[in-house]
């Protein structure tokens, strides 16, 4: 390093020296989660620490990490081609803790959106939570509910032609 570098060229061959270039790269990876792994996927799983070039993710149980086997590869592609300060060869999923989307998400549901679904019938609720009863999970018996219910109502607002 000569005596007019510039402090751009210091602070990276500093930070990879260091490592801190490794760790900004896993910060942004994880910043950049939502809109790398989709929101559905993202609001069940967080991206955890890279080790040893394999990124470990936390997932909200078991049917998530059973479904992300089949989602791995597209993950995979999508974090390589759109990061590529920071080399991933494999994701390791595993059941761990995930926190609850923020209450001010931006892809909620806007109620004064003319194209969101409205609120499902009573009568597809009553029916969904029947459907449900035997689902031991308190949170995935209440997802299970709501999903059965909009496609209930949603079922019942279409008109099929005769």
């Amino acid at each position: 390093m000569h005596a007019f570098a510039s402090s751009r060229f210091i602070i990276r061959e500093c930070s990879q020296r260091h490592g801190f270039a490794a760790r900004l790269a896993e910060h942004r990876l994880r910043q950049q989660w939502r809109a790398i792994a989709g929101p559905f996927v993202a609001a069940h799983t967080r991206p955890g620490d890279v080790r040893f070039h394999k990124l470990h993710v936390a997932v909200e149980n078991s049917v998530w990490l059973h479904q992300l086997t089949y989602l791995k590869r597209a993950l995979l592609e999508k974090i390589q081609s759109g990061m590529k300060e920071i080399e991933i060869q494999d994701i390791l999923f595993r059941i761990g803790d995930v926190p609850a989307p923020p209450a001010d998400d931006a892809d909620a549901a806007d109620p004064a959106d003319e194209t969101a679904a409205p609120p499902p019938t009573p009568a597809a609720r009553k029916t969904a939570s029947a459907c449900a009863q035997t689902i031991r999970d308190d949170a995935l018996r209440e997802s299970l509910t709501r999903v059965i219910a909009m496609a209930l109502s949603d079922a019942a607002r279409v008109k099929t032609p005769l």
